[in-house]
């Protein structure tokens, strides 16, 4: 499971922190409970990988919670990663300086992972409609903004 969604959940990761070192320690700490709860007995449902989203999620928001109680208001935390491949750099710069984070979201669940509505929902705990609305939006800010096309 590790090395067929190791990639997706990383890059999922770096959509929602905006920091590599960040990315790197969801992306352990979400396999780690993955392990742990699939030794438990508690596997997914389904596909993996939407479940594997769901753990970086809910992670991601848990460190965001904690750095909001702990960093100054006004503090950037987007650090540039040289790692990253040349095209998800690219993608992520412009998506992250156009999209609020939960279109950003969507977007990447939908077109990057190519997770259909539903397992969206059950990641961003939206309905499918939700989704598609959500998505819709998004998708509107890109339209406006053709530079990211290029």
């Amino acid at each position: 499971m590790y090395r067929s969604h190791y990639r997706d959940v990383l890059r999922y990761a770096l959509v929602l922190t905006r920091n590599d070192w960040d990315a790197q320690d969801i992306v352990a700490e979400t396999f780690l409970r993955a392990w742990d709860a699939w030794q438990a007995g508690r596997e997914p449902v389904g596909t993996p990988l939407p479940w594997l989203f769901t753990i970086a999620r809910h992670l991601a928001t848990d460190r965001w919670r904690r750095l909001q109680r702990a960093l100054p208001r006004g503090t950037d935390r987007l650090v540039s990663n040289p790692m990253l491949e040349a095209e998800s750099r690219a993608w992520l710069q412009s998506l992250c300086g156009l999209l609020p984070e939960r279109q950003r979201e969507v977007i990447v669940l939908r077109y990057d992972h190519d997770l259909p509505d539903s397992e969206i929902g059950r990641v961003m705990r939206l309905s499918e409609s939700g989704v598609r609305s959500l998505a819709a939006r998004a998708l509107g800010v890109l339209r406006a903004h053709p530079e990211v096309w290029r």
